[in-house]
């Protein structure tokens, strides 16, 4: 079963709070075992600007200070000798995925102007892009919410990112559902134009089985920074995925099988996902989930956990249970190869052939 996440109500609550939560208005989810990883190898010649050297690795973590900001240190480190040296970055907003570490600079959003004790936004207040590089120089890239003179808080747009692995493209997420800007836009990162913008209302028009939020977390751009995928999202399950081809900015909208989750373990590369059959869905109670135990297994029900092709619509089994509410715990360790977690702890890797 996919891991259990949390919706958040944002849309229902006041600005402070659409603001001061994670205002990208769509998951907060335990953070992933990608992401906790937060190390970027990379192999490139060095050309002396701010880049990694071929002996460097740089990873980060987050000294959180308060609900949503802290302050995140930089950590660059020689493979041979473990020498190192950090970068601090002050002022950092903090959410499931703040950082993005790259090969030739950390992007991260800093917060200005907010009194969390006080709900209230200062003068001044602004969420802002920021690159640095290696060196620990640092450029503002782009404003994703400021607050002009005394009016209330404009947001641009959410606080979610990715950043291409060339580091050539940017995508992010305007407006929310139901407003007349809500759209995925693609920037160049040399010129922070707009390279590419879908309106979540064109997507609705070719496929209306997949209408739902926009989210990233689920989603990203392939290794070799030519494609971006995003999900599509009612509350807890994925029902459709996009993914957009920076070569020429065509877009395939594929459906998700059914009892996709948040939790669901895709891989970017391929275009693969896992789900399950035969799932319990997420309830949120421990109460219902056992009833959904006792049903199970009062029925000689059997659950599935599936690997499927978004497009090919191959599924591969990987295992069974009699527990409708388990969780496997999925996570893509190659392009061919899926590890998951048995009720028992073990861990096995299921390979995937030809």
């Amino acid at each position: 079963m996919s891991k259990k996440i949390i919706v958040s109500g944002v849309l229902s609550i006041s600005l402070f709070t659409v603001i001061a939560g994670v205002v990208t208005l769509f998951f907060q989810k335990s953070i992933s075992p990608e992401i906790e990883n937060k190390t970027q190898v990379v192999s490139h010649e060095l050309i002396n600007n701010g880049c990694l050297k071929d002996d460097e690795i740089a990873k980060y973590e987050i000294k959180e200070k308060g609900s949503y900001y802290g302050d995140a240190v930089i950590t660059i480190t020689k493979k041979d000798n473990n020498e190192k040296r950090t970068i601090l970055i002050k002022d950092t907003r903090t959410s499931y995925h703040p950082v993005e570490i790259h090969h030739c600079g950390t992007y991260l959003i800093r917060e200005f102007g907010v009194d969390y004790k006080k709900s209230e936004f200062l003068e001044g207040f602004n969420w802002t892009l920021w690159k640095y590089d290696y060196r620990g120089e640092s450029i503002k890239l782009l404003t994703f919410a400021e607050k002009i003179d005394n009016n209330e808080p404009k947001i641009y747009y959410s606080t979610d990112f990715r950043v291409s692995t060339p580091e050539h493209h940017i995508a992010l997420i305007k407006g929310y559902g139901g407003s007349p800007d809500y759209s995925v836009v693609i920037k160049d990162l040399k010129t922070l134009g707009d390279a590419f913008v879908l309106p979540v209302a064109d997507i609705l028009k070719q496929n209306p089985e997949v209408v739902g939020d926009v989210g990233f977390e689920n989603g990203g751009w392939s290794s070799d920074g030519r494609y971006f995928w995003f999900t599509l999202n009612q509350l807890a399950d994925i029902v459709g995925f996009v993914r957009v081809d920076s070569n020429d900015w065509s877009y395939k909208i594929l459906p998700a099988p059914q009892r996709t989750m948040g939790g669901d373990a895709f891989n970017i590369n391929t275009g693969m996902v896992t789900y399950g059959d035969n799932v319990a869905p997420w309830t949120g109670s421990e109460e219902i989930d056992q009833q959904f135990k006792d049903e199970a297994v009062q029925n000689g029900q059997i659950s599935s956990f599936y690997i499927y092709n978004l497009f090919s619509k191959q599924k591969y089994l990987v295992a069974t249970t009699t527990d409708p509410t388990y969780f496997f715990k999925p996570f893509w360790v190659s392009d061919t190869g899926l590890q998951y977690e048995l009720p028992d702890g073990g861990k096995r890797v299921y390979k995937i052939k030809g």
